[in-house]
């Protein structure tokens, strides 16, 4: 080979790993102790605005509460819970009311 031309280099190996990133951390009894916390506050914030306020649309309870920083689902989880649980009600689509 002419000095010009040199043999390619090979890149240093990358050790592997038995583990790897996911978006979705471990469960531990202290985060769903936390997230039950979490998800009883908001039921009772919507709970409460809906029996002073009366019927509201999804996206007024919304606005009304800053539920866009709660977290990604969680506005959407706990109208869910809420209605399940009988704590207020889905009047028509869009629409909710105190129980």
């Amino acid at each position: 080979m002419s000095p010009e031309r040199q043999a390619p280099t090979r890149r240093p190996r990358v050790e592997r790993h038995d583990y790897s990133y996911t978006p979705f951390g471990t469960s531990s009894r202290y985060d769903q102790d936390e997230n039950d916390w979490w998800l009883e506050r908001e039921l009772s914030l919507i709970e409460n605005l809906l029996r002073d306020k009366g019927e509201m649309k999804r996206g007024d309870i919304g606005d009304t509460l800053g539920c866009k920083y709660w977290g990604p689902r969680r506005f959407a989880r706990a109208l869910k819970a809420g209605v399940q649980q009988g704590r207020f009600r889905r009047v028509r689509r869009g629409v909710y009311g105190p129980a």
